[in-house]
């Protein structure tokens, strides 16, 4: 009877809680985050450029920057990666989020009014412009024709 009484309480503790030393999902998430954004970065600027650089040393630099700016340590990311690999339910959530993340851009102007001018400017070609072209493809016309009787004579 108590054995029974015993397994039901056990059973029945919260599931959510997360072992210690583990981060919790929403500062996963933000770790994950700058680690694939750091990632990103050391492909496309750091490593791309310099081909003499030791890519494990510089990547563990930069890898240490995101720990020192979420304040933990790298045990603690590689413990808590491997509690959310064991829990592929928690894991899929926190990719998840992570995939719906977006990077703002800020436009390059900030007058809305402009952009959509310039827009109207390049898709509605004034008449001078068409008749440019026009008198452009009839003397490429000519001129091919002439090429062609120079050769053919």
């Amino acid at each position: 009877m108590i054995l029974s009484i015993l397994s039901l309480l056990f059973s029945c503790s919260d599931k959510n809680k997360l072992p210690k030393g583990v981060l919790p999902k929403q500062k996963m998430q933000e770790v994950m985050w700058d680690m694939i954004r750091t990632g990103e970065f050391l492909n496309g600027f750091v490593l791309y450029k310099d081909t003499a650089i030791d890519k494990v040393a510089e990547s563990q630099k930069w890898y240490n920057k995101v720990y020192q700016l979420h304040k933990i340590t790298k045990t603690d990311f590689d413990k808590s990666y491997a509690y959310y690999q064991g829990h592929p339910v928690l894991m899929k959530e926190i990719l998840d989020s992570l995939s719906k993340k977006q990077v703002p851009v800020k436009p390059a102007i900030q007058d809305s009014a402009a952009i959509k001018d310039s827009i109207k400017k390049r898709i509605q070609p004034s008449l001078i412009d068409k008749r440019i072209r026009s008198i452009d493809t009839l003397k490429k016309r000519k001129i091919i024709k002439r090429k062609k009787n120079y050769k053919a004579v």
